[in-house]
């Protein structure tokens, strides 16, 4: 994991985890870092994982000029807030469409469709959920979604001297 340890902590240069915590906030940050609208799109548990696109706690929707995650609402806040954080996490750990196959299988089209009916199946470029927790990517951006939640909880940092001078970068 120290290969992650050191991309979170680029990635968090980049874009910082508010202090103190705002979903919203760090959406807006990561939109701006990505030059891409963010938009949420809460449904029914239920209904996300009968759609045949993922395990039924998030998904990330890749428009052509646009991002949206979808994610089950009937849970806690912090449980929302980390399915989000791991969307995200794809999102800033380049976690794109794979191989040169195609990019969204037809049948995740027809259940998008029919989950979401506001977004048209032309504008979606790749649709990534949670299908396997034991890929490499899903593991990443699980953890991922961890650190942002411990780094979101954790009071800030004073800056001192001391800490500058020992422990630069971190």
């Amino acid at each position: 994991m120290a290969g992650l340890d050191d991309r979170f902590r680029e990635v968090s240069r980049d874009v910082p985890i508010p202090h103190p915590w705002s979903l919203h906030t760090y959406l807006d940050a990561v939109a701006d870092y990505r030059g891409r609208e963010i938009t949420l799109h809460p449904v029914d548990t239920a209904v996300l994982a009968g759609s045949g696109c993922g395990t039924g706690s998030g998904l990330w929707i890749a428009k052509r000029d646009s991002d949206v995650i979808v994610y089950g609402a009937d849970t806690t806040q912090w449980h929302a807030e980390h399915i989000i954080a791991h969307e995200l996490g794809h999102m800033l750990l380049g976690h794109g469409p794979e191989g040169n196959g195609p990019e969204t299988p037809q049948h995740s089209l027809a259940a998008l469709t029919e989950l979401l009916p506001s977004i048209s199946a032309e504008s979606i470029t790749h649709v990534l959920g949670r299908t396997d927790y034991g890929t490499a990517r899903e593991r990443d951006a699980e953890s991922f979604a961890d650190l942002v939640m411990l780094e979101a909880m954790r009071p800030p940092r004073r800056e001192s001297l001391l800490h500058r001078t020992f422990f630069r970068g971190r």
